[in-house]
């Protein structure tokens, strides 16, 4: 039982981390808010934040930065 646990947990944490890199969304740094073209970019992204995961921007090699939340964790993607 806690493996099939497990499994769902980690497919539910890639689907959160996939919601904060796969769209084209660009951080505005004055304000620090997102600018998005499709109002369902910025739901998905600000949802993936809601639950630990926050698209932080792209650093100067282009990989997208998110935020893990509870590790404090910068991934690369």
């Amino acid at each position: 039982m806690f493996k099939d646990l497990e499994a769902k947990n980690a497919a539910l944490i890639r689907v959160l981390i996939f919601l904060g890199v796969c769209h084209t969304i660009i951080i505005d740094e004055r304000k620090g808010t997102y600018n998005a073209a499709s109002p369902d970019e910025l739901a998905l992204v600000n949802a993936a934040k809601q639950f630990g995961y926050e698209f932080k921007g792209i650093d100067k090699d282009d990989n997208l930065l998110v935020l893990e939340a509870s590790s404090g964790t910068m991934l690369k993607y």
